[in-house]
This record gives C-alpha cells, sequence and structure tokens, in this order.
C-alpha cells in the first residue's frame, strides 16, 4: 500500500520514535479539528477539513509504518493489515449494530 513497506524499511526511525512520532500526528489532528469546530481557545488558529485531512493523512501514515515495522516482511505486513482492517471494522459494525 502506496510502498509504506518498503519506505519503512528504508527510515532509520525505531519503533520508540515511530510512536512518539504517532503522538505528535495525533495532537496536530486534534488541533486541527479543534480549529475547524472552533472549539473555545482553538478558533484562532483558522485550520480548515483540508488541514484536518491532511493531518488524518499524516497520522495515519505513521501509524502503518508501525505496523510494518511490526511485520517482518511485505507480505506479512499487507495480510496484517488486511486481516486486522477486517476484524477491526467487523467489530465496529457489531457496536453500530447494538
Amino acid at each position: 500500500m502506496f510502498n509504506i513497506y518498503d519506505l519503512t524499511q528504508k527510515d532509520p526511525k525505531t519503533l520508540q520514535e515511530r510512536a512518539l512520532k504517532l503522538a505528535e500526528e495525533a495532537g496536530e489532528l486534534a488541533q486541527a479539528v479543534l480549529s475547524v469546530t472552533k472549539a473555545p481557545g482553538s478558533a484562532y488558529k483558522n485550520h480548515s477539513l483540508e488541514d484536518v485531512r491532511e493531518e488524518a493523512a499524516d497520522a495515519a501514515i505513521v501509524a502503518l509504518a508501525i505496523l510494518a515495522q511490526a511485520s517482518s516482511s511485505k507480505d506479512e505486513f499487507e495480510a496484517e493489515l488486511n486481516r486486522l482492517m477486517a476484524d477491526k471494522c467487523a467489530k465496529w459494525q457489531e457496536k453500530l449494530a447494538e
């Protein structure tokens, strides 16, 4: 998927560094969402929905890089990504059906 596995292998970050980067990206996403929704104290930042989409993509890429680094091969990464997404979405669907 978008060469994420290959790019992860070329990037020397440790798993810990990636996890911290994900926390940073999640914070940037939260900041953009707070600004767009005009949450008290955040509206002045003037973020747009485009900013929200970009920050969501950044967070998703880092999360996928963590999954890639925790996989022993590209095939395992792709299989685990498909398995986990199917499982997690099925659980989400079950929750919505309750």
